[in-house]
């Protein structure tokens, strides 16, 4: 060992002679230093070899970051990153010329061509414009692909996988990976064409300002205008609800079971521990408190219960299942909680159905004042069947990862993989792992640490290792300074102060009071119930069709979209102003 030493030592003595000698350096710090500085640029150029090999596609448009998702699904995202690249044009006309996601853990940050991402938005956007049905025609067929998706995964369950070939789990897999891609193809254009660039937002608004309104009048009028005909799924999901609420409370003695039992809870259990709702620990008292009044509840309210259950349970799965399904106890509990609480779900109900009467109302009077046009009024109908439609086929989405859990274990038990390698698995690597146990499992261990997958038109690629290391810090590397006001896009008009409290998860919701202000990058249907308690929203991302807009606008909840930055600027206990009549958010004093 000690001999290994010094031979490695006299190599190094002889290098820097050679240096000093060769250049005229007149020491040997000096040749030392000039060593060192060579050997940092040979690696900066490497670096740059790395990183510049995925700009080959369009070199001088640079990487945007398109969307940051805390808990995503590698298998499920490889679906939509290759068809934006290679499948993407079959309804459009044109894909994206690259793609390029970074994984650290299931925490994806995805990026476009900055340039190429409005090209593709304005292409959209110029078919909206020209072509009188396309609009209608998109929305139509998410309707459809997203029924398609929900009928495949549904017959899984029919399927005793353990007496399948690996042929035949591979089949299912490689079936899925195509409804998905279809389903990308014609979901993802409301999105495209607006959640980028604004490119819809914008154009509708610049109409309305040519009608001679001002700013303040043409965000009013914007939101409006868009407003859907039709309820999403999550509106009718609560007001199923509430129904089911009303009828308890129309029953006294059934209303008094509910508000005793409350009332017993808080008193003994909740009270002396402190217990914050959304604990798991209230949650488990409260369950089993119910268990004393179950049997004393009307059958036909746990009839209802249930079938509401079975139609939402799975709503906040979402893509890597972290916080699993709801339970039919998760429903009990919430309506004991509303029923407990004295909350009045007529009132509720009516006021829903008032503010979407007026919400109707003011729209004819709107197209009246400002004789809208019918070509625009079309847009503005279709544009608002956009959110229908995004919820509508986000919910058939969740059910389709939840349903094929089953399918990545049991690739997970052949192949003797861990269910968190599987879902690092591209499509094309199923098969052969399946029946020809071609599996790189050290490769797929990598991927769960840190990967970068990049497509173009002729190119799908996973890197990791150093590489991916590398790609991920010169893309990644944006400094954010000195930021006193958020600017975004009104997705529901209004003006409140409050205090702000970052919220991406359902484990961060014990920390939501009423009235904070609710600050995440997107949110999702799994912090609904921080939503309810919020005096307005703020997110990084989304267009006007995201699940922060439509939520804000059946809440009606002000709500600023599209700041991209307001979970890196912002802290728990900032205190802000969210204007969301002209997209702002003021920040007033730090914690």
């Amino acid at each position: 060992m000690s001999k290994a030493i010094i031979d490695i030592l006299a190599e190094q003595e002889k290098i820097v002679a050679l240096t000093k000698a060769e250049y005229g350096f007149k020491n040997k710090n000096d040749a030392i230093n000039f060593i060192i500085k060579k050997f940092k640029e040979t690696v900066l150029e490497a670096d740059n070899q790395i990183v510049n090999s995925f700009n080959e596609v369009n070199p001088d448009d640079k990487w945007m970051l398109g969307e940051e998702i805390p808990d995503m699904d590698f298998s499920f995202s490889q679906i939509w990153i290759s068809c934006f690249s290679r499948e993407f044009a079959k309804y459009t006309g044109k894909t994206y010329n690259k793609a390029l996601g970074i994984y650290k853990g299931y925490h994806l940050w995805f990026y476009f061509g900055e340039k190429d991402s409005n090209e593709v938005a304005q292409n959209i956007l110029d078919k909206f414009l020209t072509q009188k049905d396309f609009m209608n025609k998109t929305n139509q067929e998410i309707i459809k692909v997203a029924d398609k998706l929900r009928g495949f995964v549904d017959n899984i369950s029919k399927k005793e996988l353990s007496k399948l070939s690996g042929s035949e789990v591979a089949e299912i897999y490689e079936e899925y990976d195509r409804i998905h891609t279809e389903y990308y193809s014609w979901a993802w254009i409301p999105v495209a064409v607006d959640m980028f660039h604004n490119n819809l937002t914008n154009t509708l608004k610049e109409y309305l300002k040519s009608k001679g309104l001002n700013q303040k009048k043409v965000n009013e009028y914007f939101i409006t205008l868009s407003q859907p005909i039709g309820k999403s799924l999550i509106q009718i999901e609560e007001e199923e609800f509430l129904n089911i609420a009303k009828d308890v409370q129309s029953n006294k003695i059934q209303e008094k079971l509910f508000k005793d039992l409350y009332k017993k809870f808080q008193e003994q259990d909740a009270a002396p521990y402190g217990l914050a709702t959304h604990t798991k620990e209230f949650e488990e008292k409260l369950s089993f408190r119910i268990a004393e009044i179950e049997n004393k509840i009307e059958i036909k309210t746990l009839r209802r219960l249930r079938e509401h259950y079975k139609k939402n349970y799975y709503v906040k799965f979402l893509w890597v299942g972290k916080d699993g399904v709801n339970s039919f106890e998760h429903y009990l509990r919430k309506l004991v909680k509303f029923v407990g609480q004295g909350a009045d779900a007529n009132g509720l109900l009516k006021k829903i159905d008032l503010e979407y009467k007026n919400h109707q109302e003011k729209k004819k009077e709107i197209i009246k004042e400002i004789q809208l046009e019918e070509k625009w009024k079309n847009i503005f109908e279709n544009f608002g069947d956009f959110m229908v439609t995004k919820i509508y086929r986000r919910y058939a989405q969740i059910y389709a990862i939840y349903k094929m859990q089953s399918i990545f274990k049991e690739i997970a038990k052949r192949c003797e993989l861990s269910l968190k390698q599987v879902r690092f698995m591209m499509t094309r690597e199923v098969r052969p792992a399946l029946v020809d146990n071609d599996v790189n499992k050290k490769e797929l261990q990598k991927r769960t640490n840190l990967a970068v997958i990049y497509t173009d038109s002729n190119t799908e690629t996973v890197i990791t290792g150093v590489e991916a290391q590398e790609i991920a810090k010169r893309i990644q590397n944006v400094k954010i300074e000195n930021i006193t006001q958020l600017k975004g896009q009104s997705a529901c008009i209004g003006k409140v102060t409050g205090i702000v409290k970052i919220i991406i998860r359902p484990s961060d919701m014990v920390k939501m009071n009423e009235g904070d202000i609710l600050v995440s990058i997107a949110t999702d249907p799994d912090i609904i119930s921080a939503m309810k308690k919020a005096a307005a929203f703020v997110t990084e991302q989304g267009g006007v069709t995201s699940h922060a807009a439509i939520v804000a606008r059946e809440m009606n909840k002000p709500c600023v979209i599209g700041t991209k930055i307001a979970t890196k600027v912002l802290k728990d206990g900032d205190l802000v102003e969210v204007d969301a009549e002209i997209g702002v958010v003021n920040i007033l004093k730090r914690a």
